[in-house]
């Protein structure tokens, strides 16, 4: 993100000069800080590192703001900075100057090799000190590479030509192939760490330093010591506007060819030689690290167009257009080859195929003329493609889609509709308009009377304002460019308005709404009577929603198109919701009585529709039904009870039918004897559980047994026996039984058996 800073000193009544402003970027992204402010368009960059890191660890590296690049500021506005310690010692003298040394410690020729070996050219074999490097490996889309610095230090200029000759270099190495590897490609030098930091013009050529660059006053004798070079430098008077006393003007690397679609690395680098005192710091233009890149486009009335269709006529045209992301030198042309079913003479006029840039700008471009052709159809469609040339692989050719359209008719598309009147309503001011279709060039239009004469206060506009004092018929012709022309009539008369109303429901449930309508409105207010909350809500609506609580009169009145007005009305019954209810007496059944009582007991029905769940219906109100009497079966009886509006609810029943239930307990048995008469046991009417006791004269409980099992009939009864296995004697014995019943309800019953045993 770029910021700009103003500075407004309160206590002084003038404002100071605009001064740098720099930001670190400690802990971002690498990658992200170049691309945010570096790029400028044409080459793509990965593995961006700062000191050998993806994220950025020191204060060494950041961005700058520069909003005035007059006087003795520096001559960039903002971009990248990169510094021999802390950034804000290249900042505004506003603050306190920062530390020297860098933190992490960044010391040493290893930090950067290819810096290492620039100085031992330059013959300085001194340390290298609180090193910045920034590197990317990047892929061109054109074919030279180049970007804007500006080299900053406090060794100006006191120690030119001295051993402490700070000292940065931007060195280039490649083409490489996706695996790093050296590769030739034809016409293109190959580079080792090349140094593209290099004195404008010098033979041979000579780094930018120090040494090299500086404004003519040596302090030492260090070799190489140019002092030629003072028109290349700006040495402040005053730390006002940064606080490094000397620095270049803005400078651009040297142009380097380079082969399109292949990967470079570039190294940036910078350090303080011998000591880490007066830093230094390299300033890097914004988004100025780019390729050449061209944009190709059309437009057609200032509209930038596509695939949208341009009218083929001679009033119609549409101007291509190229950008450059740099001021044009002499030379500079973008070519395109144009396809598709125009022909050049016939559709359009020769135009030719290369566009060539004014040298300083940046955009070249020619105007295309569409022209008429007898033999067009109205309709027809022919297509022109403008295709950049082939530049390199991985450039993206841009093509323009010109779709030239034969132009259809002139054709009215809107206009006002005849209007009648209520009576007693006239004079009335009218606005009056008409719209039409695919017109060449300006339209024009015209309102008469019918006497030919101009009426209204804008008869020449598509809308109109006329006073309408009478029934009249208002001409309007509307003419292009083309000599085409539309002729309409629109007729004012009187009329009586009326309005139909209704519901599109005239009987409802208590609590269901309704839909009213009515006819003819445009606009409209419904009452009723009883009041209705509901439509009280929506009571200007052309279709309200309405709740009856009762037999209810709506009213509406209306205002129709023409603005008068209608009444009417409609009534709609709403009848009480019902509440089904059901009686079934009895609703337990047996086979021998299988017949219950139904009655319909809900207040307010209409009519019902009884299910009696055995496949058999009614719609009686009361009355008997008999169930099949040979099955034990569940069934599930449903009341569907209905209002005057067929509104329904729903009662639900059941009806149980089992067979008949009984038990019969002996009177005595005969224990031993062999027959079914040798064992005391209940007999019953079905299979029931039960718990069976026998008690003698003492009360004591000789036999006990249940039958919650399924017991056989020898273990379910008594044999006569005793714990022992011995037979009792003969005589009166109590018994007690407990067991369920045919509805499953827990019974009991007890009484006395004789045991006859005899001889």
């Amino acid at each position: 993100m770029k910021k700009v800073l103003f500075l407004l000193l309160l206590t002084f009544p003038f404002l100071i000069k605009a001064q740098v402003v720099c930001t670190s970027q400690n802990g971002q992204s690498a990658q992200s800080v170049v691309e945010n402010y570096f790029l400028g368009g044409g080459v793509e960059v990965s593995n961006v590192r700062f000191n050998g890191q993806l994220n950025v660890n020191s204060n060494q590296f950041g961005t700058f703001t520069n909003i005035d690049t007059s006087g003795q500021n520096i001559k960039l506005n903002s971009g990248l900075i990169i510094a021999t310690g802390d950034i804000l010692n290249a900042a505004a003298p506003n603050q306190p100057p920062a530390g020297y040394s860098t933190t992490p410690a960044s010391d040493g020729n290893n930090v950067s090799p290819s810096l290492y070996y620039l100085l031992q050219q330059l013959g300085l074999n001194y340390a290298m000190n609180d090193v910045g490097v920034l590197s990317f490996d990047f892929v061109p889309q054109g074919d030279r590479v180049s970007f804007k610095y500006v080299f900053a230090s406090d060794e100006y200029q006191s120690y030119v030509c001295s051993q402490f000759n700070d000292a940065f270099g931007f060195f280039i190495s490649g083409p490489f192939d996706e695996n790093g590897n050296f590769v030739n490609v034809g016409g293109v030098t190959p580079y080792i760490n090349e140094n593209i930091a290099i004195i404008p013009g010098s033979n041979p050529e000579l780094p930018v330093t120090i040494n090299t660059v500086n404004s003519g006053n040596p302090s030492g004798s260090v070799q190489p010591c140019v002092l030629s070079n003072t028109h290349l430098h700006i040495l402040q008077s005053s730390e006002t506007c940064n606080r490094m006393i000397g620095y270049t003007i803005a400078l651009e690397t040297k142009r380097v060819d380079v082969a399109p679609c292949y990967k470079y690395r570039i190294e940036m680098a910078t350090c303080n030689v011998s000591d880490h005192a007066l830093p230094s710091a390299v300033f890097l233009g914004a988004n100025s690290f780019k390729v050449d890149e061209f944009q190709l486009s059309a437009q057609l009335g200032g509209v930038i167009v596509g695939d949208d269709a341009i009218l083929k006529a001679s009033c119609s045209s549409t101007t291509v257009r190229t950008t450059l992301n740099r001021p044009a030198e002499a030379g500079d042309a973008y070519t395109f080859r144009v396809e598709g079913d125009m022909v050049e003479g016939v559709d359009y006029l020769p135009f030719g195929n290369t566009l060539t840039f004014p040298v300083g700008d940046t955009v070249a471009e020619v105007t295309i003329n569409f022209v008429s052709n007898p033999a067009d159809v109205p309709g027809q469609v022919k297509t022109m493609y403008l295709i950049t040339e082939a530049r390199t692989q991985c450039s993206v050719d841009d093509t323009i889609t010109i779709n030239a359209v034969v132009p259809e008719n002139f054709v009215l598309t809107n206009i006002s509709d005849n209007k009648v009147y209520c009576d007693d309503v006239l004079p009335q001011r009218e606005m009056v308009f008409i719209k039409v279709d695919n017109g060449i060039g300006n339209v024009s239009y015209s309102w008469q009377d019918p006497d030919g004469n101009p009426i209204g206060e804008n008869p020449i506009s598509d809308t109109n304002y006329i006073t309408i004092t009478e029934p009249i018929i208002v001409t309007i012709t509307a003419s292009d460019e083309c000599g085409r022309s539309i002729t309409r009539n629109i007729q004012f008369s009187k009329n009586t308005a009326t309005t139909v109303v209704t519901s599109d429901k005239d009987k409802i449930c208590e609590g269901d709404s309704i839909i009213l309508s009515c006819t003819n409105a445009t606009s409209c207010i419904w009452t009723s009577t009883p009041a209705d909350i509901r439509l009280a809500q929506n009571n200007t609506s052309l279709n309200p929603v309405a709740m009856p609580t009762s037999q209810t009169t709506y009213h509406v009145t209306i205002i129709d198109a023409n603005g008068c007005q209608a009444d009417g009305e409609v009534s709609v019954q709403a009848y009480p919701a019902v509440d089904a209810r059901m009686s079934l007496n009895p609703n337990k059944l047996t086979f021998i009585n299988s017949q219950t009582q139904f009655s319909d007991q809900t207040a307010n029905d209409f009519s019902r529709l009884w299910d009696f769940g055995d496949g058999t219906t009614s719609t009686l109100e009361n009355g008997y039904h008999t169930y099949p009497n040979n099955i034990e079966a569940e069934y599930d009886v449903i009341l569907v009870a209905y209002n005057e509006a067929m509104c329904p609810d729903t009662a639900r029943g059941k009806i149980i039918v089992k067979p008949d239930f009984g038990i019969y307990v002996p009177s005595a048995f005969t224990p031993g004897a062999g027959n079914a008469n040798s064992y005391f046991v209940p007999i019953t009417s079905t299979p029931v559980e039960y718990e069976f006791s026998i008690y003698n004269r003492w009360g004591e409980r000789i036999f006990y047994t249940d039958n919650k099992e399924g017991s056989t009939y020898e273990k379910a009864g008594w044999d006569g026996k005793l714990k022992d296995g011995t037979y009792v004697p003969d005589g009166s014995y109590v018994w007690y039984l407990v067991y369920k019943d045919g509805d499953g309800r827990i019974q009991s019953k007890n009484g006395t058996v004789a045991v006859v045993r005899g001889k």
